[in-house]
């Protein structure tokens, strides 16, 4: 099997014979990307393009006409109390949400691949979960966490673990913790999804020769299956760190940033901002404020992430 050194060898023997194939363009090539390309032109870049002026821009609210200014949204936000615990907030739910949606994953994943019975039940479950929408998953957890008639409450109370139906979401500590673990439910299947087909490609010669050396389950975890999941295990967690910086609609569903703003993350300020106080300068200045620190957690992720020549 060759390793990634042999695939580095061969791409440079190829560019070094074919010199001139990629440096010289090629219409066809463009003509068939071009679609793509404005796509991703209307839809992405000019939005985004859009709300960096907004936020450059004076609109109280009622006003026909907005006046530049400057990056004062930018020192607003910045100075507001409630942007700062939004930003804090965000974190942590982003955060605690991966951190528990990946592992779990991994676990199911893992059991899929043992070859259990009922496994195809199992991914069925895994595919219809993921296949909910984020819309009735809010709601379908708004049923679960109802303090008078709720799942939650009425399974805890018939086991004897609560004496007394309890308002999940009426707290600080338990609204946000109930939040995330509703998010975490709807991550899961994700990492399910990316990481089963990973470990299916592990060669079962590995596992074998590593059990030969005396090597245990935990071992050949750790050592043989990990580094070589490696890669689709950093896809399930980017993705999982972008969407639940984004998250909205099970918060607008849940708690709507409470009680007070115990729960209030930068997409809801986003949302209050510009369409409950009218304020699309404000908004547009702390979207981008988002969008910069998902960028640079990101990217900061992925250079923590072993390179090519780490993983050779």
């Amino acid at each position: 099997m060759p390793t990634l050194s042999d695939a580095q060898r061969l791409s440079r023997a190829w560019r070094r014979k074919n010199p001139g194939r990629l440096k010289k363009p090629d219409p066809l090539l463009w003509t068939l990307n071009a679609p793509a390309v404005l796509l991703v032109l209307c839809f992405s870049v000019l939005p985004l393009a859009y709300v960096v002026y907004l936020s450059l821009l004076d609109t109280p609210p009622g006003a026909l006409a907005a006046d530049f200014a400057g990056p004062s949204n930018y020192r607003f936000a910045l100075a507001d109390p409630s942007v700062i615990r939004a930003i804090w907030n965000t974190l942590y739910f982003s955060a605690a949400s991966v951190g528990i949606s990946t592992p779990i994953g991994l676990a199911i994943a893992l059991l899929l691949d043992s070859g259990i019975a009922g496994a195809g039940w199992l991914v069925f479950a895994v595919v219809l979960a993921w296949a909910v929408p984020d819309i009735v998953n809010a709601m379908m957890w708004q049923w679960i966490y109802n303090p008078t008639y709720g799942a939650l409450d009425g399974l805890l109370f018939t086991v004897g673990l609560l004496r007394t139906y309890t308002a999940w979401l009426s707290t600080p500590v338990s609204a946000m913790n109930a939040l995330i673990f509703a998010y975490s439910w709807k991550l899961v299947p994700f990492a399910v999804i990316i990481l089963y087909p990973a470990l299916r490609s592990v060669p079962h010669e590995l596992h074998e020769s590593a059990a030969t050396d005396g090597a245990g389950a935990w071992a050949r975890l750790r050592h043989v299956t990990l580094p070589l999941i490696a890669p689709s295990l950093a896809v399930a967690v980017l993705f999982g760190v972008v969407w639940s910086m984004r998250a909205f609609d099970i918060i607008y569903i849940l708690t709507a940033g409470g009680p007070g703003e115990s729960t209030l993350v930068l997409s809801y300020f986003v949302f209050a901002q510009a369409f409950q106080f009218g304020d699309l300068g404000a908004a547009s200045a702390v979207a981008c404020i988002l969008a910069a620190t998902t960028f640079i957690l990101t990217s900061l992720y992925i250079r923590a992430l072993p390179s090519e020549k780490d993983a050779a």
